[in-house]
Formats: structure tokens, sequence, C-alpha cells
């Protein structure tokens, strides 16, 4: 039995396409090789990578066989002969079969199975390319592989042993990426067992679950629930950290829809209320950080905040200008 994980490392996908995609890899590497059995099959994402890891592998496909109908016994022995030479066989070898036209001469050809090993250097690419994306471009130069984002490494190992193959121009290898910022910035080796290991070392959670947990962990009773955004930011985040912020309370005059929706909407924050229900002059940020120490990204998000919120009460105080009658 083997073990196989696949990772494809990118640029930051869409995060509304990465559990499609997800979907689609594991749909396509079940229909190429379904033959091998297996005893788990998962798939996970963050924005940078998407990964397949499959348990308990056949190293080899079943033999398979097949039955080739010949000429019918009453066609003569030179046709039994004929049929049997194609073969590469004799007439004595072969087998017979009834059928409503009567008794003919069979082949019972066998297949060997083919090894894993093969089959994935051969496989793969076609179902990397076969993810389906949305949206699409040429990033190599047009007539290369179409794909969501440049693909900049791939790791692909049965047992630790390397398959080799190319895509896009990459290679495939045992040695992937850490966080863009926080992670190392030299190729990390992994093998099957330690590559969550040596990611988590390198800021990265593999597992969407966990960042998701962790996202919810920093969220206080007073934070609004909003499923849709917490979604979007577990595809958002490698290394989810929430960082507090506050706006000016002039700005809780406005309509409690415009702030929402430009906290959620533009800004993916989440909105904190008071226990009666009422908005109140915080937010939530979740950054892809370890934290933020001095404070500079809560400075940030609060200057930005505070320039969408002044965008939106201009518009506002102008449209009360507007007579309806």
């Amino acid at each position: 039995m083997a073990d196989f994980l696949l990772e494809i490392g990118t640029e930051e996908i869409p995060d509304w396409m990465i559990e499609p995609a997800l979907e689609n890899l594991r749909t396509n590497f079940q229909a190429t090789f379904g033959e091998f059995g297996g005893s788990a099959l998962v798939t996970e994402a963050t924005p940078r990578r998407l990964m397949l890891l499959a348990r308990d592998l056949s190293e080899k496909a079943q033999d398979s066989q097949t039955v080739i109908p010949g000429p019918y016994v009453s066609a003569g022995a030179r046709a039994a002969e004929g049929f049997a030479r194609k073969h590469g066989t004799i007439v004595e070898a072969l087998g017979r079969m009834q059928d409503p036209k009567g008794e003919r001469f069979v082949f019972h050809q066998l297949t060997q199975g083919r090894p894993l090993s093969g089959m994935l250097s051969e496989k793969l690419p076609e179902i990397i390319s076969g993810i389906h994306f949305p949206k699409t471009m040429y990033w190599a130069g047009k007539g290369s592989m179409r794909f969501i984002r440049p693909i900049r490494w791939i790791v692909a190992l049965a047992d630790d042993q390397v398959i080799p193959f190319e895509i896009a121009g990459v290679k495939s290898g045992n040695t992937t990426r850490g966080h863009r910022i926080l992670g190392s910035k030299e190729p990390l080796p992994v093998t099957i067992e330690n590559y969550e290991h040596v990611l988590r070392d390198n800021y990265v959670i593999v597992h969407a679950s966990e960042r998701k947990r962790v996202i919810e962990a920093s969220l206080g009773p007073e934070v609004q629930r909003d499923d849709d955004l917490l979604r979007t930011l577990v595809y958002l985040t490698e290394f989810p950290t929430a960082v507090d912020g506050s706006f000016d309370p002039s700005y809780l005059e406005l309509p409690r829809e415009i702030l929402s929706t430009v906290m959620r909407h533009h800004q993916r924050y989440f909105s904190v209320q008071y226990p009666d229900g009422s908005l109140a002059p915080e937010f939530v940020a979740i950054t892809n950080t370890d934290g933020d120490p001095d404070g500079l990204i809560r400075q940030g998000n609060e200057r930005v905040l505070r320039a969408r919120f002044s965008d939106a009460q201009f518009f506002w105080n102008n449209d009360l200008q507007v007579n309806l009658a």
C-alpha cells in the first residue's frame, strides 16, 4: 500500500473559487485512480495551495481480462487459425462461447495492471489541468496551459518518493513554501508525515476547519455572526489572527445597513453590537499575520474604515437633500 500527497502551489486564488476547485480535484482523482482503492481521500486548501492526500492506494492496479469474440466455429479451421495467429496464440488455447447465432471462438486477453507510480506521472498533469475555474488565463504565453493563477511549485510524493512530471513549466518535487511573509523564504523539504508540521512551523494552517476554529475562538460573544464572511476569511488567510478596532461614534448616526455593508462587504470586518442589539463603534478584522504588537495594522484598518464611512456619510447626506416628491 502507498500514500500519496499532491500540493499545487500557486499565487493567491480567489476565495470563492477554492471549494469548487477542491471538489473538482477530488472528482478528477477518484475517476482516474479509483481502481487503486484507498482508505481515505482528503482535500484541503489555503489561498496559495490546493492539497490532496490519498491513503493506502494499491501500488499496482488489478489485472483485467477482456473477452474478444472471434469467428464462429462453423466458419472453419482457417478462420480460427487466423484469429488465433492475430492474437499470438494457437487454436487449442482459444475459448468458446455461445451466442444466439451459434458457437464462436473467443480470446481471453489479459491486461497487466499498471503500477501506481507510472500512472501518477502520466495522469497528474491531466488532473491538474482539468481543474475547472470560472476564469482562467495563459500565464506562460498563449498556447500554454490555462489556470486560475500561475503555478509556482508542485509537491508530488508517493511514500515520500517524488513522482516526476512537469506542468506549466514547473517540475514536481518534494519542497513546499511557507507563509509568504512569516515563513521561511527558502523551499521547505517535506515528507508525507511531516508535511503539516513543517507548514505549521512556517505559519501555514493547512486545514480549513482549523482556521475556522481559530477565527471563531477569537470572536467574542458581542461580535455579530456572519457565516458567509467567516467562510470567506477562512480562504483568505493561512494564519488568521484577529485585530480589534474602533471608529468615531458619530458615524453611528448613519443607518446600520450602510455601516454593516461597508464593514462586511468592502472591508471584510465583523461588526460588534451591544447587548441590546444596537451597533457598537467597534469592529474585528481578521488578518493573515501572527499579531499586531505595535498596533500598526489596527491603525491602518481604522484609517481605511474612517475614509469609507466619510464617503458614505457624504453620499447619504446628499441623498437626503433630494426631494422625492
